[in-house]
């Protein structure tokens, strides 16, 4: 003892550290190292990214008509890179009885794999961030050219997000499945009474286009960590970069000595999305997209009545009051308009501002979205692009025409409107980024979402037309107050009708990873992230047992089958109600009495 109090002694206290002190720091460490939980480390391995992933990669030939689509072969799709319209290659579609097969070897998987510690399951987690952390900049690249996206916005969309997820659930996703101890009442105080969460089986997510790692790899983290098997169904639009994500994970299940079919990655169009929704074989389905494919989602998945959890966009506001803090507003609101292209479902697609500061925010931003250029950031120059390309270009006409829309009911468009062919890449699909100023709710651009960087503001005097500005859309995903007054911005976002809102900010509530992600409205219902999202991938069992193994539910004689005096009866039980639930102990000493004249 005397060798380590002298040993730390300099480091820590200098020399006036006294002995009794001393031994008290040294007990204390030597409990906190002893009493750590032993937890198994990452285990490093390799995985080389696709060459085409490469920036000034050129090998593909650049199609004249970029689609997915390849006439007369249905069981391909045509992979593309959407900021210059040079293939990536085909892809095999997934086949229906290859989708059962998965299925098949998942669930075979799960079996043994329900049974695994968490620890088990966090050492998986633990390898997959520990590769994502050292390969950030080649996943980035592969999501940038099959997205189109920048650089930046694949490191906050597609790693940060990613990594908050893995780091949360590995912190804090076995305190969210532990059983959950509940008060059994009065009336059962002789049992024991708990909410036990045990996996589903098999689960799958039907996940969108606009972020293919994250979206991919989110779901995978969730449902494994709660004992679960998945198959994903990644969006035909980004195909390509599925089979990079699908090695990532399996290769993570495999160092750590686990079954990699435990994860199970399909693609193609809507054959196989109904076919995985409506399979018997399927216990849980989480759906990212539009409402209206969402309603054939519930309507396919209600055959075998698995349960579903649906996202389904939103018309995201932000309402800036005049003694927000410009400073720090508009920037943020920049980054929520022109990130990924807007292609965000919690993307700010109304910025309602103030009456009072309302030029002046006009004026700043249409100088702002002048000075954003597009283009590709893995074949053009340095320090050349802000904004990507767009993911589809079938949705240009619908933009422009709620663009036309909104202009012939009075509003403005300041800057952008169109579609916009880039010198440099003419087979690109590129919107121009879009300033349409004094909107109002009777124009169709504020009920549709775009998913598109296009800023869209409106004038508001007061909270209660800020409120009902806001309402008249039916989506309800998120939302963001800006303002000085604490008090205020905390009351406005409180009366907001959306899952989600944040006080002087934009979509951090999904960084925090602790917090549920979702809707209200036609932007879906149920929950993933959070405790809320790794419940949902479970059985919540409601489970009692014996508080004390001499102490049992007896049947009284008297309610005994065969009753032999059923109004008797009768009056027995009516009492034993008012003796468990009277509002008074006097109450309840009556009818304890009555119960026992009763008995006799």
């Amino acid at each position: 003892m005397d060798s380590v109090i002298e040993l730390i002694r300099p480091y820590f206290f200098g020399d006036s550290l006294s002995p009794v002190l001393a031994s008290v720091v040294v007990v204390v460490v030597a409990l906190y190292v002893f009493s750590r939980k032993s937890s198994l480390p990452a285990i490093p391995f390799e995985l080389r990214p696709p060459a085409e992933s490469l920036p000034g990669w050129r090998s593909g030939e650049i199609l004249d008509q970029p689609s997915i689509i390849v006439k007369g072969r249905p069981d391909l799709i045509q992979c593309f890179d959407p900021a210059t319209g040079r293939s990536l290659g085909q892809v095999r579609a997934t086949t229906v009885d290859e989708l059962q097969d998965k299925i098949h070897r998942a669930r075979k998987a799960q079996t043994s794999w329900a049974q695994t510690s968490f620890e088990q399951r966090r050492q998986v987690l633990r390898t997959l961030n520990e590769f994502v952390l050292a390969h950030q900049r080649e996943i980035c690249q592969v999501a940038c050219r099959d997205s189109g996206k920048t650089l930046i916005d694949a490191t906050l969309g597609e790693v940060l997000t990613t990594s908050a997820k893995l780091q949360w659930t590995i912190k804090n996703g076995e305190k969210a499945l532990q059983d959950d101890e509940r008060d059994p009442g009065f009336m059962m105080m002789y049992k024991r009474a708990r909410v036990v969460y045990q996996p589903r089986g098999v689960v799958s997510a039907l996940v969108s286009w606009n972020y293919p790692f994250h979206n991919t790899i989110g779901p995978v983290i969730s449902a494994i960590f709660s004992g679960n098997a998945i198959v994903v169904k990644a969006s035909e639009h980004v195909a390509w970069s599925m089979s990079y994500w699908e090695q990532m994970i399996k290769r993570a299940l495999n160092v750590c000595g686990h079954d990699p079919e435990l994860v199970q990655f399909v693609t193609g169009f809507a054959d196989i999305g109904n076919a995985l929704t409506s399979s018997p074989d399927i216990d849980h389905i989480t759906f990212i997209g539009s409402p209206e494919v969402g309603k054939l989602v519930m309507k396919s998945a209600s055959a075998n009545l698995t349960p579903v959890t649906l996202e389904l966009g939103g018309k995201d506001c932000a309402i800036v009051f005049s003694d927000a803090d410009l400073s720090q507003c508009i920037p943020v609101l920049m980054r929520g308009v022109i990130q990924n292209a807007s292609q965000n479902c919690i993307g700010i697609e109304r910025i309602l501002v103030q009456d009072k500061i309302y030029e002046r925010f006009v004026d700043e931003m249409a100088r702002r979205i002048k000075a954003v250029r597009v283009g590709s950031i893995l074949d053009d120059e340095p320090n050349q692009v802000d904004c990507g390309a767009m993911v589809l270009s079938n949705c240009f006409g619908r933009l422009e025409a709620l663009i036309a829309d909104a202009v012939a009911k009075g509003a403005r468009c300041m800057v952008g409107g169109h579609a916009y062919t880039h010198p440099k890449h003419p087979k690109g699909q590129y919107f121009e980024p879009t300033l349409l100023v004094d909107v109002t709710p009777e124009m169709d651009i504020t009920r549709n979402e775009t998913f598109g960087p296009i800023m869209v503001l409106m004038k508001f005097a007061d909270e209660q037309d800020a409120l009902n500005k806001v309402h008249s859309s039916p989506y309800g995903l998120g939302s963001s107050v800006f303002s000085g007054d604490r008090a205020r911005g905390s009351r406005v976002a409180l009366k907001l009708r959306t899952g989600m809102t944040n006080v002087n900010d934009f979509g951090v509530n999904y960084i925090c990873q602790s917090l549920p992600f979702g809707g209200v409205g036609i932007s879906g219902f149920g929950r993933f992230a959070g405790p809320e999202g790794l419940r949902a991938l479970c059985v919540e069992k409601a489970f009692t047992e014996d508080r004390l193994p001499f102490v049992k539910t007896p049947i009284p004689p008297i309610v005994d089958y065969p009753i032999q005096n059923t109004e008797k009866g009768y009056q027995f039980t009516q009492q034993i109600v008012a003796f468990a639930y009277s509002e008074t102990w006097w109450d309840s000493i009556k009818a304890g009495l009555r119960l026992g004249k009763i008995s006799m």
